[in-house]
């Protein structure tokens, strides 16, 4: 190559350079990313007008000056320093400050730092800041409604649901939050349209950042002063954005608690937002900014604060809603179940009852025939009226088998035959579809108690064991094997237990038993404290189980406890005799239970007792087999039996005036207030009870 060729290479590679350099100052000039080099000592080298206008300060306060002397602009000495020790770049780190030109604002930047190397030493570090403030505000209301959609409205319950609230927007979104509900909404009623007056309003929630109290405290009521932001909202349903709390002072005047609370917190700016459905009205939220966070409320954080209070306002409406339809639930379910036990000799009883947010409990006493008693307790789960409806249904039913004098294991047999004809109604309910609601399926236990034998059969449907507490304090289990739900259509077994005079039956019904049963073991464990005190009386322990058994843990479900002090009925008040299956022993029946009515001063009803031992001792001659067996009981009622081997009905029917018989039952049914058939193992009996308070 020639001297000229050389030159003229020498020329060119020349230009290329200089044009490289031109190219590379024109990028670092000209990038919006900021850009600086610093040497061994983390000075800085160069920085381009973006990491200038990051800082707020001209080139001749940054170039040459320790990145630490810089911090308070913008912290990047800590990433510039582990670049440099670790000899390896950081990518994206996030740093955040506060302009000293713009103190209210937070700026947030993502930091990458890169070590600069030449033949194998380090010569320094650079660094390339992309402001990314809006994203990150961006990301961050967009995680805070996330969290909103996924927190807020996890009860059913208002207070809770406006206590959400408070608790994710402190303090990441502010260092304060009430929130104060229509009294009205409390109790499920429909919410207002605007509010132009002032109306009492209870403090549903607060929070605030350190533990700083409110101006009212959580529960209690309070008005809002006019005019101020609140009330302007709740007139035009609009929210109100105060930037500055020192620039609007004028209308705290108003409020004096209010006041004295923004006092004393030092709060700057605040958003009020109406808690609105369809354009009606159910509280307000009010956010507050103090010292943790500088930077005012803007236009973003009132269309946040919008979006946080709307989602809040249909979870609150979804309560109070929930309120309502459970007001009137319970409302029915107390009025399908009895008002007060009644009094009978075989038992004496009480009952407590908590309902609860779902399902219905039943519980009833049934007189018997010959003195006997009948006790039933049940559950039916559900989350809405149905459930209460389904309930009374179930109680008219047990009610109507049990006058039957069925014994427990059939009559809970015919009971299912109920439960599954409700079943296929609410299957083929186009509501339950809709809804989505679950199986039908309900719980029960059913025993009757005999006062003369002191005998105890009981049945159980699905439904837990009841208690028996002896006359020494001793509990255990009535020993009743658990059968299938109501709506399976299997059989159930019946159980005989013989129970000493004095014995307490605690029958118990826990609707959350099945879904929290550790929580269900607690409460029957203190349920077992509770009974095992043999000196005091059902209404005693009824109401020590309020407090003992269901304190600070009632079932979601609600619960029942019906409990029954047995009693036995005096041998000189009972009277049995077997006679003949023969005319002539219709003759001695009537002159023995001549005589023991006399022994009991019964004089005046021996001409009604006569007719109907005569009619129910001669239908065993002509219509039955086996011996007579004649039994007077006496207690607030007389009360005729007469069994015999058959298992034959008798049947009532209307004589004709031709007919020379068949008017002996109707005799009975006349002349008497009850009587039935009891069909027991190898016959039956015929009972007839007669009034005492009148000949």
């Amino acid at each position: 190559m020639s001297r000229g060729q050389r030159h003229d290479h020498a020329k060119a590679d020349t230009a290329a350079s200089n044009g490289a350099r031109g190219f590379e100052k024109a990028l670092f000039e000209q990038a919006r990313a900021g850009l600086e080099v610093y040497d061994t000592d983390l000075r800085v080298l160069r920085a381009n007008p973006a990491v200038l206008a990051m800082r707020g300060l001209p080139a001749s306060q940054v170039i040459g000056v320790g990145l630490q002397d810089l911090d308070p602009q913008l912290p990047l000495s800590p990433i510039i320093r582990e670049v440099m020790a670790e000899a390896s770049p950081v990518f994206d780190r996030p740093v955040s400050t506060y302009p000293a030109a713009d103190p209210g604002n937070r700026h947030d930047y993502a930091v990458t730092g890169y070590p600069l190397r030449e033949h194998g030493r380090s010569i320094g570090a650079a660094s390339m800041i992309h402001e990314v403030t809006d994203q990150v505000r961006r990301q961050e209301e967009l995680d805070l409604l996330s969290i909103a959609r996924a927190r807020i409205g996890s009860s059913l319950d208002a207070a809770r649901t406006a206590q959400e609230l408070t608790e994710i927007g402190v303090p990441d979104f502010a260092d304060a939050i009430a929130v104060d509900l229509l009294e009205s909404v409390f109790a499920g009623d429909a919410p207002v349209g605007p509010v132009t007056d002032q109306p009492p309003m209870k403090r549903a929630g607060f929070k605030a950042r350190e533990g700083q109290y409110g101006a009212y405290p959580i529960g209690s009521t309070s008005h809002f002063a006019i005019p101020t932001p609140y009330t302007q909202a709740l007139a035009d349903l609009r929210p109100r954005l105060v930037e500055s709390v020192v620039s609007a002072r004028r209308w705290l005047a108003n409020d004096r608690l209010r006041a004295e609370f923004i006092r004393r917190t030092g709060v700057h700016s605040l958003i009020v937002t109406p808690l609105t459905v369809h354009g009606l009205v159910l509280g307000l939220a009010s956010f507050y900014r103090a010292g943790s966070h500088p930077e005012p409320f803007d236009e973003e954080d009132l269309s946040l604060a919008t979006q946080l209070a709307a989602r809040t306002a249909l979870c609150i409406d979804n309560a109070r809603r929930f309120t309502r339809e459970h007001t009137v639930a319970t409302t029915l379910q107390r009025s399908l179940l009895p008002r007060t036990a009644p009094m009978t000799a075989a038992v004496e009883s009480s009952h407590c009852y908590m309902p609860g947010r779902y399902g219905a409990h039943w519980f009833d006493v049934l007189r018997l025939s010959s003195c006997r008693i009948g006790l039933v307790i049940g559950y039916v789960p559900g989350e809405d009226l149905l459930a209460s409806v389904v309930m009374g249904r179930l109680r008219t039913a047990v009610s109507t088998l049990a006058a039957m004098d069925l014994p427990p294991d059939e009559l809970l047999v015919h009971l299912d035959d109920v439960a599954q004809r409700l079943a296929r109604e609410q299957d083929s309910d186009p509501l339950t579809l809709l809804h989505a609601r679950p199986p039908f399926t309900a719980s029960c236990v059913y025993l009757t108690y005999d006062p003369v034998t002191r005998r105890c059969t009981a049945a159980s449907a699905g439904h837990e064991s009841p208690l028996v507490t002896s006359p020494q304090g001793v509990v255990s289990e009535l020993d009743v094997p658990r059968g299938e739900p109501l709506g399976r259509g299997v059989p159930y077994e019946l159980r005989t237990t013989q129970l000493t005079a004095g014995s307490l039956l605690s029958l118990f019904s826990d609707g959350s038993a099945d879904r929290y049963p550790a929580d269900a073991d607690e409460r029957v464990s203190r349920l077992r404290e509770t009974v095992a005190d043999a000196s005091a009386d059902p209404a005693e322990i009824c109401d020590a189980a309020a407090y003992k058994v269901l304190r600070g843990t009632a079932p979601e479900d609600g619960a029942a406890l019906l409990v029954a002090r047995t009693r036995s009925l005096a041998p000189d008040h009972v009277a049995t005799w077997t006679f003949p299956s023969e005319p002539v022993s219709v003759r001695e029946a009537r002159r023995a239970t001549r005589d023991r009515l006399a022994q009991w001063g019964l004089e005046d009803h021996v001409f009604v007792t006569d007719l109907v031992v005569s009619e129910l001792a001669t239908n065993v001659i002509r219509h039955a087999e086996g011996a007579i067996r004649l039994r007077l009981i006496l207690d607030r009622t007389l009360t005729v039996e007469v069994s015999d081997d058959a298992d034959t009905a008798p049947h009532l029917r209307h004589a004709r005036l031709q007919d020379e018989g068949g008017r002996g039952l109707f005799l009975v049914a006349s002349m008497t207030r009850h009587w039935g058939t009891r069909y027991e193992d190898g016959g039956k009996t015929i009972w007839a009870e007669q009034s005492l308070t009148a000949a």
